[in-house]
Formats: C-alpha cells, sequence, structure tokens
C-alpha cells in the first residue's frame, strides 16, 4: 500500500507537470495564469480604488475603436483588464468541455492580485501576485509555484505590442448587446488569411473591459468560448480574501517551478521557414522536481500578437511513457514527433494547418 501511495503521488505530480505545460500554450480563452510571498496591505477593507490612469482615454461611451487602430484598442481592452478591480463567475467551452470558475482581481498597492477557483470538477485554487502564480491542489495538499511573465489570457488579450496585429487581423464593429447584466459592444476581429483563426469579442461599453471572447472558425462557426456569467466592476479590495489566499497552508508539498529565459540560439533549434504573422516571443527554460526526479523542459512560445503557439522540447530519456503524435487537450490538438534524443510537442488554439507547418519548420542546429 505504501509503495502504491508514493507511486500515485509521482504519477500526480508529472500530470500536474504536464498540466502546467497545457496551460502555458497560451489559448486565448484559457482562464488567467495557471501554474501559480505575501506583503503587507496597505489598502483598507472596503475601500474602492481611484479609477486607474491608463483607462482615463477610455472612460467615455463607445469613443474608441472608430478613431483607433486595432491594436490601439486592444492595449485599451487589455489595461482594462489589469487596471481595475472586479470579481465574477465565467465559464470556459472547449469543444464539448464546458467548466465554471469564480475570478477576483484587484490592483493593490503591492500589484496585481488574482485569485481564480474552479467551481466544478477537480478543485484548483490559482493566486497570482504580479507574475508569481501559485496553484494548489487540496485534495491532494500540493501546491504548484510558477512564473508566467507576459502570459496574457482572459479577460486581457495582447500578448505583443510590435505592431504586428493590424496586419494578421482586421476590426469590425457590430452593435451593443447585453452580456452578464451589462451593455457590451461587440466587435469581430477578421484573419486576413487562413493561418489564423477569428474573434468575436464583448467589451464593456465604458471601460472596455472584456466580458465574453469567443475563437471562430473560417465558417464563422464557435470553435471555443469564454464568458463572465455574473461580473461586479470597481468593488473594494476584501483584504481578508487577499491575506489568506497569499498564505501556503500548512501541510502542502510544494514544487517550484524554475524559469530561466535563454536564447533558442543557444538551445540550438531554429524554424527553416517562417509562418506568415508569427514571431518568437520568448524562450524559457523551465525545471522542476517530479517525484525524486528533476525534469526540465524547454518552451518556446509564438505569437501573431494575439493567438500564441506553444514548442515544448523535452528530452526522451525524461519520458518514461511513449507520446502520441497526435492528441487534444481540452480543445487543443498537440502534435509531437521526435529529433534525435529529443521529443518535441507543439500546441495552440490556431488551425491545425498552421501548427503542421510550424512542427514540420522545427530543425535542429549546431
Amino acid at each position: 500500500m505504501a509503495g502504491l501511495q508514493v507511486f500515485s503521488a509521482r504519477r500526480w505530480r508529472r500530470a500536474i507537470w504536464l498540466g502546467s505545460l497545457v496551460g502555458l500554450s497560451g489559448a486565448l480563452w484559457a482562464a488567467p495564469a495557471l501554474a501559480w510571498a505575501a506583503p503587507a496591505l496597505a489598502a483598507q477593507e472596503g475601500q474602492a480604488p481611484a479609477a486607474a490612469d491608463p483607462l482615463a482615454a477610455a472612460q467615455s461611451a463607445d469613443a474608441p475603436a472608430q478613431r483607433k487602430g486595432l491594436e490601439q484598442w486592444l492595449q485599451t481592452v487589455s489595461a482594462a483588464a489589469r487596471s481595475l478591480n472586479y470579481s465574477g463567475v465565467f465559464i470556459t467551452q472547449r469543444g464539448d468541455e464546458i467548466s465554471t470558475s469564480s475570478l477576483v482581481h484587484y490592483v493593490l498597492p503591492q500589484g496585481h492580485f488574482e485569485r481564480i477557483e474552479t467551481l466544478d470538477g477537480q478543485r484548483r485554487i490559482m493566486v497570482s501576485l504580479n507574475d508569481e502564480v501559485r496553484t494548489s491542489w487540496p485534495d491532494y495538499r500540493l501546491t504548484l509555484i510558477d512564473n508566467q511573465a507576459g502570459q496574457a489570457s482572459f479577460p486581457r488579450l495582447l500578448k505583443t505590442t510590435d505592431g504586428e496585429v493590424d496586419r494578421n487581423y482586421r476590426l469590425e464593429r457590430g452593435g451593443l448587446q447585453r452580456c452578464a447584466g451589462f451593455e457590451c459592444r461587440v466587435s469581430t476581429l477578421l484573419p486576413r488569411d487562413e493561418l489564423r483563426w477569428g474573434y468575436r469579442l464583448w467589451s464593456l461599453r465604458d471601460s472596455q473591459l472584456l466580458v465574453k471572447a469567443q475563437t471562430l472558425d473560417a465558417a464563422g462557426h464557435v470553435i471555443n468560448q469564454v464568458a463572465f456569467t455574473e461580473l461586479k466592476v470597481n468593488v473594494a479590495p476584501r483584504q481578508s480574501l487577499v491575506r489568506d489566499s497569499l498564505h501556503q497552508p500548512p501541510g502542502y508539498a510544494v514544487e517550484q517551478m524554475k524559469v530561466v529565459p535563454v536564447s533558442l540560439q543557444s538551445q540550438g533549434w531554429a524554424l527553416s521557414s517562417q509562418v506568415p504573422g508569427f514571431k518568437t516571443v520568448g524562450v524559457f527554460r523551465r525545471s522542476m522536481s517530479v517525484g525524486s526526479k528533476p525534469s526540465e523542459v524547454l518552451q518556446w512560445l509564438l505569437s501573431d500578437g494575439l493567438a500564441s503557439v506553444s514548442i515544448f522540447v523535452q528530452s526522451a530519456a525524461d519520458l518514461s511513457e511513449p507520446v502520441a503524435p497526435e492528441q487534444r487537450v481540452g480543445g487543443t490538438l498537440a502534435l509531437s514527433r521526435r529529433i534525435g534524443d529529443s521529443w518535441l510537442t507543439v500546441m495552440g488554439a490556431v488551425p491545425e494547418r498552421t501548427l503542421r507547418r510550424i512542427s514540420e519548420a522545427i530543425v535542429r542546429v549546431q
């Protein structure tokens, strides 16, 4: 029985390690920050903060999008997600899978605080303060600590700010619709080629905070979506919730994910041909202990400004089980193949043809 418990714990840690990589694949609809320091709280309980500066230009109704470029409008949407205090419940639909989570986001003197808890299925609590994210599984008394600097997800949007979004998408403005009890402006981002999907977005009429997002295929059918079903904006920070969330529960095993930025050239990988619109936006070496054995993976992130693709490279010697060449994880396609002594897995919220072009273009260089 003891041996079975040790084996199960190791298998569970392994599953969490792989699950954290799925969360890092950068899908637009992903709940903010999967893999997840308690400074003193300066905010007073029950006292709402003043409006944040990044939204000052977005407060007049319906002002922005017609007069601004697409990227500037998306920056306003992302700024609203970072600069407002809000709480609510949102649903995530990936294919036939639907999940429900609660979300709290506060802007505090010590930074951006966020707490997400799954409300169905396996209980998982994700607490982030700025770039550090702690994910806890109470049923397994296990916490994973990670750093996800630069990860953008619902209700944030932009992954890059290099002016490429306008080249890959065009903005089509729609009318007003009610969503989660708020009047929202509907906007559609239409892809300029077949290498990316489109998006339909519902944002608050005043602040532009994103309330609902759908991923659309070439025929306009909904592939995935995430949407608030309950939402409160400009809420006062709950000091007790923040304090309790940032406190590490006693008796939990803690796994620390180490993240080191590296250059692609130093790791010996390249693309033999470029996929239009997609650029390298980050390369990281991630390592953690899985049971008693350290495990390491290289994450190579490509993005067109909205959609992103992650390439994970892992030593074949570290894999105790065979890797399926194709598999779907939560509605997201993952392609795997072996190059030399390494296994590569490519995944992201993009059309299959795009994923295959990227996968086939990966080469080893010396």
